[in-house]
């Protein structure tokens, strides 16, 4: 959960230096194939120091109301500290702060890889599945238009996955996609902008990674060089971030018409509702209150 929460909201971008502490308040709205519908509020308060997420989550969905009785609620907080280079989740329910020390970060890194095969299994998977070469698409608009307020740039993103099943001649295909409207006009992009360089330098990751398209770029596993000139094109705040993944299982892909049975697994949107520069964030407002015992993630 610390990865995903910092991934639904990281940029990584230069920036000038900053200069005052900043606020940013999104609305939040998801649509799962499991889970159903979520409304969600998403506070990120920027210090030069610190990077505090807080997202409150109402399950508004009808099969999460009859199996919980009621509609269910749950808060997210984790804290991003360039100086104590840490990251700081807080677990609202079992009253605990899990800190993940920067330097141990490879180890979240390592449970994302698939465990070794061993070369039979190797063999006998090779022989039957085939995975397609990616195809990822990039356009950004040059035009710009008014969105909450700002004027925007448009990015449109895609992303095509695909294995195929020799042995029964079909095919399983992932379609990830992922609209935004970003501009520099909000108050606070320079800020945001220079914590996130900082932050990415601090790791040592690509900070391409951890930008405006990470929705996205999380299911890409390849190099970035073939799409890095448009990748940094993309600039400023999202104002508004659309984002869904599709499955789709297509049968007897020989055929002149294969059958394609699809399924949408998620849609996504967050808006920008609130961009304000502060002389000073209350941290208070991101803070656990009460007695909390503190875990070391090793």
């Amino acid at each position: 959960m610390l990865l995903g929460l910092w991934l639904a909201v990281v940029c990584a971008m230069p920036a000038p230096v900053c200069f005052g502490d900043v606020l940013f308040v999104h609305n939040y709205q998801s649509d799962e194939y499991l889970m159903g519908k979520q409304e969600s509020e998403l506070r990120v308060g920027y210090t030069p120091r610190a990077m505090l997420v807080d997202k409150q989550t109402r399950y508004t969905g009808s099969w999460m109301k009859r199996f919980f009785g009621e509609v269910k609620e749950q808060r997210d907080t984790t804290h991003f500290l360039l100086e104590k280079r840490q990251i700081r989740e807080i677990d609202w329910y079992k009253n605990k702060i899990l800190t993940l020390p920067f330097e141990n970060m490879h180890h979240a890194r390592m449970l994302q890889v698939d465990s070794p095969m061993t070369e039979g299994t190797a063999q006998i998977i090779n022989a039957r599945y085939e995975v397609a070469e990616p195809v990822f698409s990039i356009t950004v608009d040059p035009e710009t238009k008014t969105v909450g307020g700002y004027p925007c740039r448009f990015i449109e993103a895609d992303l095509r996955l695909e294995t195929r099943d020799l042995k029964k001649s079909a095919a399983s295909i992932t379609l990830i996609r992922q609209h935004l409207w970003v501009s520099d006009a909000v108050p606070g992009a320079d800020q945001y902008d220079d914590f996130h360089r900082r932050l990415a330098e601090t790791l040592g990751v690509e900070a391409e990674r951890l930008g405006q398209l990470n929705f996205l770029l999380r299911y890409w596993q390849g190099p970035l060089d073939p799409i890095r000139e448009s990748l940094i094109q993309i600039k400023g705040y999202p104002v508004q971030n659309d984002f869904s993944v599709e499955a789709q299982y297509v049968k007897n892909t020989s055929s002149p018409t294969p059958a394609v049975i699809s399924k949408m697994i998620k849609k996504e949107r967050m808006t920008l509702s609130e961009a304000k520069v502060i002389e000073t964030l209350d941290e208070s407002r991101f803070a656990a209150v009460g007695p909390f015992s503190e875990v070391t993630l090793q």
